[in-house]
């Protein structure tokens, strides 16, 4: 039995980074440059999607104040999914209608709306992606300067991370981890020396000898999913798309098609993004 939870598992995703100092120390590591330090986190949507082959992923709302009193809404997610920008852009989008939807009136305005940060952990390989983290933002192609700031995003490629023992940072820490604990039978004395108090709870948390019975039946049922999944994919897509139309692995498409329905999005669109065929579409009932 392994000694640390793997967190590129949905189980481990959630049972370890659902706790305030946990988040706090690795959103602060994460957006250091981006924003003051953040202070208080509040957790105002988890949402984690059916367990099944293909189909993992667990998303956090997050509402977080800075020091400077700011506020900073999250959209952070922990999976690896074909056309993965469009999906980022899809997340962000909702969760900025969310925030409109609020009771925030265009007419009335005096501040725009709060910072929106993307965060999304990619435990595959992926052509777009050549460093272990990618910022992107809304930029003027011609004078190459920010055009709007409200929304940056970070792509965090766990394969292209390789941590130097002899120089790293906090992030370097929690990408390490992210990337490693799951394999880990100890922990670097570096690693201590150099954690915060997040980071040393996070160690703590994640030990499998402190879970529950069933904590642990749901930790090899999340695993077993993730083992799926690398399985699917290594002996091809389309073998693997039609064992899991069989096991029901759908689910999370067809929630997203819904969604697009009620948003008015042409078929073509919700099929490119989702990968239902027309037909399937179509045949979605809303209720």
């Amino acid at each position: 039995m392994r000694k640390f939870i793997d967190l590129k598992c949905d189980f481990g995703f959630k049972y370890c980074m659902q706790d305030e100092e946990i988040m706090k120390s690795f959103l602060n590591a994460i957006l250091e440059e981006e924003t003051d330090r953040i202070t208080s986190v509040k957790f105002e949507n988890v949402e984690s999607t059916q367990e099944t082959i293909g189909q993992r992923g667990v998303t956090f709302d997050l509402l977080c104040t800075t020091k400077q009193g700011e506020t900073v809404l999250i959209e952070m997610q922990n999976s690896s999914q074909k056309y993965f920008k469009t999906r980022a852009a899809f997340y962000i989008s909702r969760l900025m209608e969310r925030q409109i939807k609020r009771g925030l009136k265009w007419e009335k305005m005096e501040h725009d709306i709060s910072r929106i940060f993307g965060i999304f952990i990619m435990g595959e390989n992926n052509a777009f992606l050549t460093k272990p983290v990618t910022r992107t933002s809304v930029y003027d192609r011609d004078e190459l300067i920010e055009f709007w700031d409200r929304n940056h995003n970070f792509f965090i490629s766990l394969p292209q991370f390789r941590l130097d023992m002899n120089n790293f940072t906090t992030k370097d820490i929690w990408l390490y981890l992210f990337k490693n604990l799951g394999k880990m039978e100890n922990i670097d004395s570096s690693v201590y020396e150099r954690a915060d108090k997040g980071l040393l709870k996070l160690i703590e948390k994640a030990k499998v000898a402190a879970l529950s019975e069933e904590e642990y039946n749901l930790y090899e049922a999340s695993m077993k999913a993730l083992e799926d999944e690398m399985d699917m994919e290594e002996h091809g897509y389309k073998r693997g798309r039609e064992k899991g139309r069989e096991e029901g692995i759908l689910f999370q498409s067809i929630q997203m098609a819904k969604e697009m329905i009620r948003r008015g999005y042409p078929i073509e669109e919700i099929a490119q993004i989702t990968q239902l065929s027309a037909e399937e579409i179509k045949g979605i009932k809303l209720q």
